[in-house]
């Protein structure tokens, strides 16, 4: 009997001591889910390097990856405090935000005249409900400049201690699953490593969909604005692409400040020409489509679940749920299918996939070349991409074992 009571008294401490740990931890569940994907993206770059020594290994990965994404953040501040200085956009802006609404006032009053309803009270309703809500909405906007400002150095500080956390992550990651799979019962141990490949492959691929479908914005943008002529096409593909990587900012601060810029200038029409064409290509296609896809097939999970995720994520829990709402659909998916219908997912090695397609595609090209000329490939070119691919092979087995 005391036994049995000293069992549920533990079991009560412990289901105690989860709440206050969690409780602890909630107000840096956004830091723990960037070094989450940090170490992500660090760890593959990790694995290519052949050191006995894990801390120098990931320390030299941390810095491979991370410094380049640090200058090109500090790139696109610069760039765009900058642009913003050079212009004085942010003196005309709120200097400006009392033309912008009577602006609109007139539009839309000359709407409702077009509708035959100018001079009614429902007009009169209307003109009053639609000027407060741009009252509301320049307030908005005005305190979140504001407020983003301010709150740099806190972010700075932020991002700093996720990089410090997915240094952890990466160099005692093999520890942290070889300990979770020797608590299990031998039993259940095979279904606990395919549960754990499995939500692995999930975290890989929403992150690997996150990075490329902000490569892939940027590319648009330059595109786009190389089309309708706005400013330096190059500098602000990869200030979108930059803010494409930062749930929290993301591209709609470019187009929202690209409307204002031309409703100051009383070009209203063109103004929202410009942002709607802008938003449809450049964040909303890609946005549906892409980050889904790439999630789903490398993640082996339905594109349907990914962007129901990243939707849902969005409504429920801000713009981290961009990244939080697909992991989270897609690990309940990951483990039905492992778990429950013992279903093999593993994740796929995108870089070594790159390498092997880039070094395919140069080989096609010389046979062919030598084709040509009159001369049989050559056969130790196969033999290297025979090569190729079994290191391909065997890098995955390790990274599972």
């Amino acid at each position: 009997m005391n036994s049995r009571f000293f069992q549920i008294g533990s079991l009560v401490a412990f289901c105690l001591l989860l709440v206050l740990g969690f409780y602890i931890t909630y107000y840096f569940l956004d830091i723990l889910l960037i070094a989450v994907v940090l170490s992500y993206l660090v760890r593959p770059v990790k694995e290519k390097m052949n050191l006995k020594n894990e801390t120098i290994s990931t320390f030299l990965a941390e810095i491979l990856v991370l410094v380049p994404l640090a200058l090109l953040f500090a790139f696109t501040f610069i760039s765009l405090v900058n642009a913003l200085a050079a212009q004085h956009a942010l003196r005309d802006v709120f200097l400006g935000l009392e033309s912008i609404q009577n602006t609109f006032t007139q539009y839309i009053g000359r709407i409702l005249d077009v509708l035959g309803l100018g001079g009614t009270q429902i007009a009169e309703e209307s003109l009053n409900l639609i000027t407060e809500k741009i009252e509301s909405l320049t307030q908005d906007i005005t305190e979140i400049v504001i407020s983003s400002v301010f709150g740099i150095p806190y972010w700075v500080a932020r991002l700093f201690l996720a990089a410090f956390i997915s240094f952890y992550l990466v160099r005692d990651g093999k520890g942290i699953r070889d300990g979770l799979i020797k608590i299990v019962p031998e039993s259940t141990r095979s279904r606990v490593i395919r549960l754990i490949n499995a939500c692995d492959a999930v975290v890989y691929g929403v992150v690997v969909g996150y990075l490329f479908k902000a490569i892939l914005t940027g590319v648009i943008s330059v595109i786009v604005f190389s089309i309708l002529g706005i400013g330096n096409p190059v500098v602000m593909g990869v200030v979108i692409a930059v803010f494409d990587f930062i749930p929290l900012i993301g591209p709609w601060t470019i187009f929202v400040g690209l409307f204002f810029w031309y409703a100051l200038q009383g070009e209203i029409t063109y103004a929202i020409e410009v942002s709607a064409i802008c938003y449809v290509t450049i964040s909303l296609i890609p946005e549906l489509y892409v980050r889904p896809k790439v999630a789903g097939t490398i993640s082996h999970v339905h594109p349907m679940v990914m962007l129901i995720g990243i939707l849902g994520g969005i409504m429920s829990l801000g713009p981290i749920g961009v990244v939080a709402g697909p992991l989270i659909l897609g690990v309940i998916v990951a483990i039905i299918k492992s778990y429950f219908l013992d279903m093999e997912i593993e994740r796929d090695d995108i870089i070594d996939k790159v390498i092997f397609g880039f070094r395919s595609r140069i080989f096609h090209l010389r046979n062919r070349g030598n084709t040509t000329q009159g001369e049989e490939p050559g056969n130790p070119e196969e033999s290297k991409e025979d090569m190729m691919t079994q290191k391909m092979k065997k890098t995955q087995e390790e990274s599972y074992e």
